[in-house]
C-alpha cells in the first residue's frame, strides 16, 4: 500500500498520517484521544483483526523531542510483557516519513469511568474498585522490577474490559530508573497530572523520582475512589499543581458525602502512600497491595497486647468497646450466678471473645483471664463494624443472633437467681421449724439477723434482697424492733 497524504485539513475523526510502507491497514474510526497522541482502530488486513494504531497528534510530528517520547513509549510498553499491560505489535519510526505503533485493541472503559457508574450487578462499587486496584498494582510492580516508573497513573489511565480485563495504559511519560538525571542536572520541568502528582515530579525534581513517586499516585488513586475526587483540586491547572508542590493532603474523611462512611483502615493506607516524604510511604507497590488484599480479605494487622497469667483481660459488668481474639496462650471465662461464681468455659487461640458487649451495647457478660502469659489481638469497635458493613445481611443475622443470646442470658440468670432466692425462703422455713420458739397463737420464732447472715452466706445474695422476699411471703413477718422472724400458724 502506497504511503497516504495528508490532507490540508485535520479531520481527528479519521486517520490522516501516513502509513508505513508494507502495512496494510484499513481506518475503522477513532478510538480516543489524548494531550499528545491519538489512537484509532484499524484492520490489520495481513492478519485480519483489528488492533489499536497510535500516532502523533499532526503538529508534533516535526518536534524530535515528542518523536522519541513517542519512540520510548512503545519501546517501554513492548518490554512490559504483563497481563495487566496491553501489549504492543509493531513500531515504525522513520522521521521523516511516519511515526506509529500498533497494539492491542482494548474494550471497555476506563476506572474513572467506571467510578462514576452505578453498579448494577449487586457488587460493592468500593470492593469492585478496590479489586481493580490490586490489578493496577500487579503491573506497576512488574515494571518498577524492569526499571520504570509509570510517572501519570490516574483513574483515566486504567481500562477496565467488560470480562475482568484491567489493563494499565498511557505509558508515555514513563521513566527508565537508569535514565533519570542526577541532583546537579537541574532545569527540567514537571510532567504528569498535577492532581495526582507527588511533590518531589511537582517541583520538577526528576532525580528524585522513583517507586515511591508511582506509590503516590495510587494512594491518589485510592482518594479518588474513597471520596469522589483526587487529592488536588484547584481552578486551573497552575493552581493545582501549586497545591501539589506543597504535598498538603487533606483527610479523604473530610469530603465524605452526607451519610457516608469511610473506611478507616482505607484512610490510613491512602494516607500513608500520600505522604509528603518519600521514605514515610510504602516502600514497594507489593506492600501497598499487601495491605489493600488485608482490607478486601477482611484480616489486617490488628494491635496486640500481652496479659500476664492470673490477670484479668475483661471483667463482667464492664462497658465493652473492643473486642479480643487469642494469638496466643490460653483464657478462662468466669461469671457471678446468683453470688456464685462459675466457669463457663475455657478459651485457646483462635478464639474470640467480648464482641457481644461491642456488638449490643450492654455490659460484659463474663470476667476473662489469662491462665498464663497471653497475647490477643484487639478488635476496637470502629474494625468490627467496618468488617459488618462488607456484607449488610450478615451483619443483620449477627446482631440477631448475639440480642437473642443476650435475651436467653438474662433469662437463664434471672431464673437461676429466682432459684436461689426460693432457696433462702426454703432455708429461713427450715430455721423456723427446726429451731424456732414457741410464740404466741402457735406460732414459731426466731432471731432475724443471724438467720439473715447466714442465708445470704450460704446463697450469695444480697440481704436486702433476700429480706424484701421473705418479707412478702405468706405467714412470714419481720419485726425489724425486735430482730425476729416470725411464722404464723
Amino acid at each position: 500500500m502506497s504511503l497516504w497524504k495528508r490532507p490540508e485539513k485535520d479531520d481527528e475523526t479519521k486517520l490522516t498520517q501516513a502509513i508505513p510502507a508494507g502495512w496494510r491497514i484499513a481506518d475503522l474510526g477513532l478510538l480516543g484521544k489524548g494531550g499528545m497522541s491519538r489512537v484509532y482502530r484499524v484492520r490489520d488486513e495481513q492478519l485480519d483483526r483489528e488492533v489499536a494504531l497510535k500516532v502523533l497528534r499532526p503538529e508534533l510530528l516535526g518536534e524530535p523531542l515528542a518523536l522519541e517520547q513517542f519512540v520510548e513509549e512503545a519501546k517501554i510498553t513492548a518490554q512490559l510483557d504483563h497481563p495487566n499491560v496491553p501489549p504492543v505489535y509493531a513500531l515504525a519510526a522513520e522521521k521523516k516519513k511516519t511515526t506509529c505503533f500498533t497494539m492491542k485493541v482494548l474494550e471497555g472503559i476506563t476506572l474513572a469511568q467506571m467510578l462514576e457508574r452505578p453498579r448494577t450487578d449487586g457488587q460493592s462499587p468500593l470492593m469492585a474498585a478496590l479489586e481493580v486496584m490490586v490489578r493496577v498494582c500487579d503491573a506497576v510492580a512488574y515494571a518498577h522490577s524492569r526499571g520504570i516508573i509509570h510517572c501519570d497513573l490516574k483513574p483515566q489511565n486504567v481500562m477496565v474490559g467488560a470480562h475482568g480485563q484491567i489493563y494499565v495504559v498511557d505509558w508515555g511519560l514513563a521513566r527508565r530508573m537508569r535514565d533519570l538525571p542526577d541532583e546537579s542536572q537541574a532545569g527540567e520541568s514537571s510532567s504528569g497530572t498535577p492532581a495526582y502528582m507527588a511533590p518531589e515530579q511537582a517541583r520538577g525534581q526528576n532525580h528524585a523520582l522513583d517507586q515511591r513517586t508511582d506509590i503516590f499516585a495510587l494512594g491518589g488513586m485510592l482518594y479518588r475512589i474513597l471520596v469522589g475526587r483526587p487529592p488536588y483540586v484547584g481552578p486551573t491547572a497552575e493552581a493545582t499543581l501549586e497545591l501539589a508542590k506543597k504535598a498538603q493532603v487533606v483527610s479523604p474523611e473530610q469530603y465524605a458525602r452526607p451519610g457516608q462512611t469511610v473506611p478507616r483502615r482505607l484512610v490510613a493506607i491512602c494516607l500513608r502512600a500520600l505522604a509528603a516524604e518519600p521514605d514515610q510511604r510504602y516502600p514497594s507497590v507489593p506492600d501497598f497491595k499487601s495491605d489493600l488484599l488485608d482490607f478486601i480479605r477482611g484480616t489486617a494487622r490488628l494491635p496486640e497486647k500481652r496479659f500476664q497469667a492470673g490477670e484479668a483481660i475483661v471483667k463482667e459488668g464492664e462497658a465493652g468497646d473492643c473486642a479480643y481474639v487469642i494469638l496466643d496462650g490460653h483464657c478462662q471465662a468466669n461469671r457471678v450466678v446468683a453470688g456464685k461464681t462459675q466457669m463457663l468455659r475455657l478459651l485457646g487461640p483462635g478464639e474470640m471473645f467480648g464482641e457481644a458487649a461491642v456488638l449490643t451495647g450492654s455490659p460484659r457478660l463474663a470476667t476473662v483471664t489469662a491462665l498464663m502469659d497471653t497475647t490477643v489481638a484487639v478488635v476496637d469497635k470502629v474494625y468490627l463494624q467496618e468488617e459488618m458493613e462488607r456484607t449488610s445481611l450478615i451483619a443483620l443475622a449477627i446482631r440477631a443472633v448475639a440480642s437473642s443470646f443476650l435475651d436467653l442470658n438474662g433469662q437463664t440468670a434471672a431464673l437461676l437467681q429466682e432459684q436461689t432466692v426460693w432457696k433462702a425462703v426454703d432455708l429461713a422455713l427450715r430455721e423456723l421449724a427446726l429451731s424456732g420458739k414457741p410464740a404466741a397463737l402457735g406460732a414459731r420464732m426466731v432471731p432475724w439477723s443471724p438467720l439473715l447472715a447466714r442465708l445470704t452466706e450460704k446463697t450469695g445474695l444480697d440481704q436486702e434482697l433476700v429480706a424484701q422476699r421473705i418479707a412478702k411471703q405468706p405467714g412470714l413477718k419481720i419485726d425489724l424492733a425486735a430482730d425476729t422472724l416470725t411464722l404464723s400458724p
